[in-house]
């Protein structure tokens, strides 16, 4: 079958510096067009979002209407806007990047079934979340109806797998990342270490604090982006630990501003927890530190290990002795150096916005053919 027309939904695309794949998608001769809600919450800067109809680099944005858009899970698109939009554009392949959970994600596969389209979904999650009968039953039949699925991870997968063992599914990241040609890393005295995402106790921040303070005697200092409820004890237990002076906290900054801090930082730390209801979706960020070459410790727990592979450093979760000793070692050059050249390969060839095109490209026609 020959592909010339992709319709992907989802909420992600609202932010422009997300469409990167989309992008990389379009230059490959596909006419790429995105729907997403008209308006949204964006919770991490505490904003809303509204869009309005662009083409722009191959990529039409389409906004949908939306019914109780604050609640992500229960928000539903206006009807008569969805089938319009599925049925003028007659997609090829109709990709929605939902939870199968919510009702946009049931509304574009009902819709898209009626019209005979086929439709991939892309999930991230990837520990199995207690649902009554009805979501359940919902749910089971949205993926039943499904050509084949894109997981964010092999957790994302193996949960999919459960439900849907014949289907076809592909483990691949959501976005992929920009690769700047050039690089740019600021002098600086000591290690410089970073922590970037939301401030909650599963990101599990508090054991990057108590593994710095194991290293007290050594030349660091310590950059917090992000924000969130854990903020406050986090901060309590730094002042406890005798750490505050060493530590930078710039609450949570739009994406845009992030390369500024890529330029500051030698090492990037994402110490997520796992529980038994949570563990790491996305490894988005660490493939973005990867891509500007600043070495990355993880935890090897959910997506984080999948994304750094061997061109990292992987502890225990909730072990601040080990990551302490993984710190140590990344303070000399010697040793941090070629992580970082590394991972910066790593992510040109798997994790960059064209090698997820092209990956996710393979996967349609794979599925379509």
């Amino acid at each position: 079958m020959i592909m010339h027309r992709v319709l992907i939904v989802s909420p992600t695309y609202l932010n422009p510096a997300n469409r990167g794949k989309l992008r990389s998608l379009a230059a490959r001769d596909l006419e790429i067009t995105v729907g997403v809600p008209e308006r949204s919450r964006e919770a991490a800067l505490g904003r809303t979002v509204e869009v309005a109809w662009e083409r722009q680099n191959g990529v039409e944005v389409f906004p949908i209407p939306v019914r109780r858009w604050a609640n992500p899970e229960a928000a539903r698109f206006g009807q008569r806007a969805l089938v319009s939009l599925l049925r003028d554009k007659r997609p090829d392949v109709v990709q929605i990047e939902q939870e199968p959970t919510t009702r946009t994600c049931q509304q574009v596969v009902a819709v898209a079934r009626k019209l005979k389209l086929p439709v991939v979904l892309f999930t991230l999650q990837n520990v199995e979340v207690p649902l009554g009968w009805f979501p359940r039953a919902r749910r089971r039949r949205a993926l039943r109806r499904l050509k084949g699925a894109i997981a964010g991870s092999a957790g994302a997968a193996a949960l999919l797998r459960t439900t849907v063992p014949d289907l076809p599914v592909a483990v691949l990241p959501q976005l992929g990342v920009h690769v700047p040609t050039t690089l740019e890393h600021a002098l600086h005295e000591g290690l410089a270490i970073g922590y970037v995402g939301r401030l909650v106790p599963e990101k599990g921040l508090d054991t990057l604090l108590r593994a710095l303070a194991e290293n007290r005697s050594a030349r660091w200092h310590l950059w917090v982006v992000g924000d969130g409820p854990d903020r406050e004890r986090l901060e309590r237990i730094a002042s406890e630990l005798r750490l505050a002076a060493r530590i930078r906290w710039t609450g949570a900054l739009p994406p845009e501003e992030l390369p500024k801090v890529w330029a500051e930082l030698d090492v990037l730390v994402q110490p997520s927890r796992a529980l038994p209801d949570w563990v790491e979706q996305s490894a988005h960020v660490v493939a973005e530190a990867m891509a500007h070459e600043v070495a990355v410790v993880g935890t090897g727990a959910g997506a984080t290990p999948e994304a750094i592979g061997d061109a990292g450093a992987i502890v225990p979760p909730d072990d601040p002795a080990a990551l302490a000793g993984a710190l140590r070692r990344l303070a000399n050059p010697e040793v941090r150096g070629p992580l970082a050249q590394a991972g910066r390969a790593r992510v040109m060839q798997l994790l960059s916005d064209d090698a997820v095109a092209e990956r996710t490209v393979g996967f349609w026609r794979e599925i379509l053919t």
